[in-house]
């Protein structure tokens, strides 16, 4: 039937009606929803940023973000997001917040999700002060949980078990948690959480038995929690003794003992060398110098130094003496062996070893190691050859664990940086006939078989006036001992005509003890350490006090310089808080790596005429006019 006009306009005005009322609907929601719930498009973007703020610790902006990340999903997701936020509010305090999305997130939630839920409003009924109330809601809860929920529930329960007065009942929670952690970190603060725990407890247990080594320990632990300063220290250390394997041993202990520290330098240094042993030269050396930057530096007045002979109390007892005695800082003991030594009981007191240790440190806390490292060296020609445009190389070195190590190192950071090391000649340390391993080294010997074979196989003699070399080396690299196997090898380098070929070499083939010219080096290139190499103010202060008070000691400089960078490492290592740091020392430019090893860049020098000249890393060409070193 035909509409009249008041029909039609009546029927146009109903869509427009109903337009605008979806659109006044669609408002409504709009401003239904507090600006920081409003859905975003992009959900990814948005779950990074809320990542990245709970990891900075911006745990309310964190929780914000998890709020619209709820309100932009739907179905488990928006579950998941509201339960993370609720936790998030729960860390920062705002219990009430916490309850809201909690509730929010139970309408569609899993059974899983409902028993997160229900452990987080116990974690709520804690922070509130209703410890009991807290495990009541856990008890309600299945045995079998899933894993993140498991863990949680563990938590909280352990902390509830403290208030309530039954801290044994909470130390079996906590320890049977730890047993599910794998991160380094989530161990650590469940042992605090322990530690804590006895102070927040009514009733603190005696040592008993309880047939369970780790809860027995645990228990041993808890009237230390009224100590402090040296007490606390005594006491921990007495507990570590009769506790040693116990898992509290290592780190919360080393953290227990750094947060009782309220300087920026320590108040007691011990120095642990070997002053009763063969070792005594180099030991006293490494004294000098560590005494030296001590009295040297105003700000540290009231640091005291004892020093232990670690030879005549031995290692592990000197180490331990020198905790008993209220260190706060350990440097030493000196050498690899006496390293490895005291790794047990380290991880206590902040300790610079002067030695690398044979097993991996990197987990061990507070434990760093400096040693002058031929590996450093080797490093440093291998960057320095590279730069100089060599691609190949062969390397001459002594038939000994060092030897072999130094090559290794050598090969490693050669080969990163493009090279190819083609061969390696082992020689024994005793020759004082190095022709034969320096002709196996340039393929002379190869040569030489090739003529006989020749002569031979035609029967008749063969001119061959002489042997020829190896022709695809770009550099050699040489290890030695002392500067005499070094004019031994560059004698029968020259001879077998590798004399145009670069030589590198260690720092033991320069002694700065020497006073004589020793030309039989020149064109030796080393690394060695700045302050024999390229020496500032410091060094050449350095230098001037060896000459004038221990003129004998000069061939000792670099275990000189070695005490004196150790003293000015104390500072860098005591407040370490995992942040990179480099200094320039005397012994090179000084970083810590990722093993807790102090490692050194090294700058290079050449023999000409007789003495070493300071070189440009990069260039290979000489420093200062080509000054020689020791020249004023």
């Amino acid at each position: 039937m035909p509409m009249n006009d008041s029909q039609s306009t009546s029927a146009l005005r109903r869509p427009a009606r109903t337009v605008l009322a979806l659109l006044l609907a669609a408002c409504a929601a709009c401003t239904s929803l507090t600006p920081t719930e409003r859905p975003t498009r992009d959900t990814a973007a948005l779950e990074e940023r809320a990542r990245a703020a709970a990891e900075s610790g911006s745990l309310a902006t964190a929780a914000d973000l998890y709020t619209q990340l709820a309100t932009a999903s739907s179905g488990t997701a928006r579950i998941d997001f509201l339960l993370e936020a609720a936790r998030l509010a729960a860390e920062y305090g705002d219990t009430a917040l916490a309850r809201r999305r909690v509730t929010e997130a139970r309408s569609g939630a899993t059974v899983a999700q409902q028993q997160a839920g229900t452990v987080l409003l116990a974690k709520l009924e804690l922070a509130e002060g209703r410890p009991q109330a807290a495990l009541d809601m856990l008890a309600a809860l299945p045995q079998a949980l899933p894993e993140q929920a498991q863990r949680d529930a563990a938590a909280v329960r352990g902390q509830a078990l403290f208030r309530v007065g039954r801290p044994v009942e909470a130390v079996r929670a906590l320890v049977e948690r730890e047993v599910w952690l794998t991160d380094a970190d989530a161990i650590l603060a469940n042992q605090r959480m322990i530690w804590d725990g006895f102070s927040a407890s009514p009733a603190v247990p005696a040592a008993a038995a309880t047939g369970d080594s780790v809860v027995d320990g645990w228990l041993a632990l808890a009237p230390l929690t009224a100590s402090t300063g040296q007490e606390l220290r005594r006491s921990l250390l007495g507990w570590r003794q009769t506790y040693p394997t116990h898992p509290a041993a290592a780190g919360l202990l080393a953290e227990l003992l750094a947060s009782q520290r309220s300087t920026a330098f320590p108040s007691q240094v011990a120095l642990l060398l070997p002053l009763s042993s063969p070792q005594r030269t180099f030991a006293l050396a490494i004294q000098d110098g560590f005494m030296a930057a001590h009295l040297r530096n105003a700000n540290n007045t009231m640091t005291s130094v004892r020093v232990y002979d670690s030879a005549r109390l031995g290692s592990r007892a000197a180490y331990l003496q020198a905790q008993l005695d209220g260190a706060e800082f350990i440097v030493g003991p000196l050498g690899r062996t006496e390293v490895d030594q005291v790794i047990e009981q380290a991880g206590f007191v902040p300790t610079l070893a002067l030695g690398y240790a044979t097993n991996d440190t990197a987990l061990l806390r507070g434990f760093y190691q400096f040693a002058l490292a031929p590996e450093d060296e080797a490093r440093a020609v291998a960057v320095a050859a590279i730069a100089a445009g060599a691609k190949t190389a062969v390397a001459f070195v002594p038939s000994n664990q060092g030897g072999y190590r130094i090559r290794d190192t050598f090969r490693a950071a050669f080969e990163q940086a493009g090279g190819t090391l083609l061969d390696s000649y082992p020689y024994e340390p005793a020759l004082q006939d190095f022709s034969a391993p320096t002709a196996a080294l340039l393929n002379v010997t190869r040569s030489r078989q090739r003529h006989q074979r020749l002569a031979a196989n035609l029967g008749v003699p063969v001119q061959f006036p002489e042997a020829r070399r190896r022709q695809d080396v770009d550099m050699i690299f040489v290890v030695v001992a002392d500067p005499g196997t070094g004019r031994l090898i560059a004698s029968q380098l020259r001879f077998y005509g590798a004399g145009d070929i670069p030589v590198y070499a260690n720092a033991e083939i320069f002694n700065p003890g020497s006073t004589a010219r020793d030309n039989d080096l020149n064109g030796f290139i080393f690394a060695d350490t700045p302050a024999l190499v390229s020496p500032d103010g410091e060094a050449e202060a350095l230098r001037a006090d060896l000459q004038t008070y221990w003129p004998a000691r000069t061939s000792l400089a670099r275990y000189y310089g070695m005490g004196f960078d150790t003293y000015g490492l104390i500072a860098s290592l005591y407040a370490n808080d995992g942040t990179a740091w480099s200094r320039r020392g005397l012994s090179g430019d000084l970083s810590l790596d990722e093993q807790g090893r102090v490692r050194r860049v090294l700058p290079l020098a050449q023999f000409q005429s007789g003495r070493p000249v300071a070189l440009d890393i990069l260039s290979l060409q000489p420093i200062d006019s080509g000054r020689l070193i020791g020249e004023r």
